[in-house]
């Protein structure tokens, strides 16, 4: 998401994808983007639940996440769309150790820490537009 708002703001030239050849709807990486502001909301839960409990958890993998992917080009366009900016990209090879999809199951936030992403994926371009165009220079 950084690099897609540094081009939109004209301080990147171009986004680079790392590969366009998965097995996925438009041959880029799926992954689970989340706003922000849900996964703050998730760790947040995580703590109450810590808290509410009378014998500790120890440790407790619980996965923080939409549960859906969007493909980077998905991605791109509704980044532009929502900026009104074109994102000029191309294609790079892949990146060792890369997978064509990969998105979290938030099940279990969603069962013990009574958590689930809200943001859409539209909702997280127009904030990151929104403070990316307020701050050019930002994310260095």
């Amino acid at each position: 998401m950084p690099y897609i708002s540094q081009v939109a703001v004209g301080k990147l030239e171009t986004l680079n994808i790392f590969g366009n050849d998965y097995p996925t709807i438009d041959g880029t990486g799926v992954r689970d983007f989340i706003h922000v502001t849900d996964l703050a909301a998730g760790h947040v839960a995580a703590l109450n639940y810590l808290e509410r409990q009378v014998v500790p958890v120890g440790f407790l993998p619980i996965n923080l996440g939409t549960g859906k992917g969007t493909s980077v080009l998905e991605l791109v366009t509704a980044f532009s769309n929502v900026s009104g900016q074109s994102i000029p990209y191309q294609f790079a090879e892949r990146r060792a150790g890369d997978i064509a999809s990969c998105y979290a199951s938030a099940d279990k936030a969603k069962n013990l820490l009574e958590w689930q992403a809200k943001l859409s994926i539209t909702e997280m371009c127009q904030d990151s537009w929104r403070w990316q165009s307020m701050n050019p220079n930002g994310y260095k």
